[in-house]
């Protein structure tokens, strides 16, 4: 770290040039809540760093007619506390308001998040649920769109060059009411650092059915349902959302849903020693985003085993 050379740029034109002199050792510093406790504990030495906290214009939420815009140096902070997020991407909101502690959530930032690539990042989880994209712009002013489910190479490792920078993620806005929960599984002893996470988003339509002593329940369509630290990186769970798509929003199906849910882990991680853990946790952790939606009464298990230790 000794030999590190600072570099500090204010504008967006000034990133993009410093980007020319990029190596593969160089990192970029956002928040700087991952990348500065790899340098002390993994002894990670960059050659260069290039503080994006003076780039004004990374840091926004613009909602457009079909799109919410994000800037890549956004703390989890604001995306917590954002209007426009609440609305339209409520489980990113709630996964903001979750990444570690207040302090943390001050400085970290949505793009340091989905660059780090930690198979138990929060934001990610959320984004991926959302369809969201991201925007890079690389050395020499090129830019290209990745979708974040195919942005993921592995644990720690993504699809960016080392003279290319995340400056934007997108997310998608549909023409109908959506609804979306983010919920986690983490240590209650010290800042949580999810051991299993989980977002859920569904269009809500009204159905015909009625029952004798409740209004009709919604359906549910476009439904969309992630992982996260379940494998190297956050992942769309095709099988759970077949199984959700076109069901009522009842409690039977929140307990199909949950069931279902330890299937999926099983299939994630086979043989791994957190799975007696994470099978069982995700029961609960299934009935929490399911509740969070909102689509009907809260609801519980009927049982839930005794955790093994993680």
């Amino acid at each position: 770290m000794i030999g590190a050379t600072l570099l500090t740029p204010s504008s967006l034109d000034e990133l993009v040039a410093f980007l020319w002199r990029c190596t593969p050792e160089s990192r970029l510093l956002a928040g700087g809540t991952d990348l500065v406790r790899a340098m002390h504990q993994q002894h990670r030495e960059p050659d260069m760093l290039i503080d994006l906290s003076g780039v004004a214009e990374l840091a926004y939420v613009r909602r457009e007619a079909d799109v919410l815009r994000i800037g890549a140096t956004t703390t989890f902070s604001r995306l917590q506390a954002d209007e426009a997020v609440l609305a339209e991407a409520t489980c990113l909101a709630q996964a903001a308001g979750q990444v570690g502690s207040l302090q943390i959530r001050n400085v970290g930032t949505v793009g340091g998040n989905i660059a780090n690539a930690s198979a138990c990042a929060d934001s990610v989880t959320a984004l991926v649920a959302l369809e969201a994209s991201v925007r890079t712009m690389r050395a020499g002013g090129a830019q290209a769109t990745y979708p974040l489910s195919d942005f993921f190479r592995g644990a720690g490792t993504t699809r960016l060059s080392h003279d290319e920078a995340i400056v934007e993620v997108v997310v998608p806005l549909p023409a109908a009411e959506r609804r979306s929960a983010f919920a986690k599984v983490g240590s209650r002893s010290t800042v949580s650092i999810a051991r299993l996470s989980m977002a859920l988003v569904v269009t809500p339509e009204p159905s015909a059915v009625a029952t004798p002593t409740a209004p009709a329940p919604v359906s549910l369509r476009d439904v969309r349902v992630s992982l996260g630290a379940v494998g190297q990186y956050a992942f769309r769970e095709l099988e759970l959302e077949t199984l959700l798509e076109d069901r009522l929003a009842v409690e039977e199906t929140a307990r199909l849903f949950a069931e279902a849910c330890g299937d999926a882990v099983r299939r994630a991680i086979p043989g791994r020693s957190s799975l007696p853990y994470k099978e069982h946790a995700v029961v609960g952790l299934a009935y929490d985003a399911w509740n969070r939606l909102g689509v009907c009464a809260p609801c519980e298990p009927d049982w839930l085993p005794v955790l093994p230790e993680a």
